[in-house]
């Protein structure tokens, strides 16, 4: 058995100084001797598990502030194949009563000292939509959950598209084939719903959770008020 915590993290052990909502909050993403840990308002973490017993930090990247600390980073995904990990907060308050909330792509080819290197943008809402942005829709706007194949071959791998949740902006698919320049190349945002069946969200507007993406292209996303919707994506997004 092994253990590890962001130093402050310990209370019982009477340490402090651990910033406020110091978590694992997704899950971990183990790619060789390496872990990434979506670690909350502590950021990103990779962790060395050559010794698996004792797990050692090999580097880290914070994101609050400026950004929302309460979930920091929510989901770290690594493309090692590239040297990149794509990361994501989550958004908490409706109406982005908040800071910001992101999802990025930082660059590992120094474990040591990983760095931001672009942001995605920011969803819009579709045409005739009567929608400035999606703050004024209601609910919670802003990243979620993102497709993870965590080696499942019954699962779509890519190390160019990336699935994401927005909450009331539904999917979002980016192509991150250039790193710098994120870009968005699908989305599905749910029909309003009409009828009532969970006391979330307080307006009742479509809230996306978790994405989930077989290996046939077809993709799968929970809402909370839905249920869950099954998508098949253009084929041009497969390759």
């Amino acid at each position: 058995m092994a253990r590890w915590w962001v130093p402050g993290q310990w209370k019982d052990g009477g340490e402090e100084g651990a910033p406020p909502f110091t978590m694992l909050h997704g899950g971990p993403y183990v790619a060789g001797e390496r872990v990434y840990l979506p670690y909350g308002a502590a950021g990103l973490v990779i962790l060395d598990i050559s010794d698996i017993s004792a797990p050692s930090l090999v580097g880290g990247l914070g994101f609050a502030p400026p950004f929302n600390p309460f979930v920091g980073v929510h989901s770290a995904v690594p493309l090692p194949s590239r040297d990149l990990v794509v990361v994501n907060s989550e958004a908490i308050k409706e109406d982005c009563d908040e800071p910001l909330n992101f999802t990025g792509l930082v660059d590992i080819s120094d474990e040591t000292a990983p760095r931001l290197v672009s942001l995605f943008p920011l969803p819009a809402p579709p045409p005739n939509s009567g929608l400035r942005n999606f703050a004024e829709f209601g609910g919670r706007f802003g990243p979620h959950n993102q497709h993870q194949d965590q080696y499942q071959p019954s699962l779509f791998k890519s190390d160019s598209l990336v699935f994401m949740t927005y909450f009331n902006a539904g999917l979002r698919i980016f192509d991150i084939s250039d790193p710098i320049m994120p870009a968005e190349v699908g989305y599905f945002v749910p029909p309003r719903p009409t009828e009532r069946r969970g006391p979330l969200p307080s307006k009742l507007v479509p809230q996306s959770e978790d994405v989930l993406v077989d290996a046939r292209g077809m993709i799968y996303v929970s809402d909370k008020n839905h249920g869950i919707y099954i998508l098949r994506g253009a084929d041009h997004l497969y390759g």
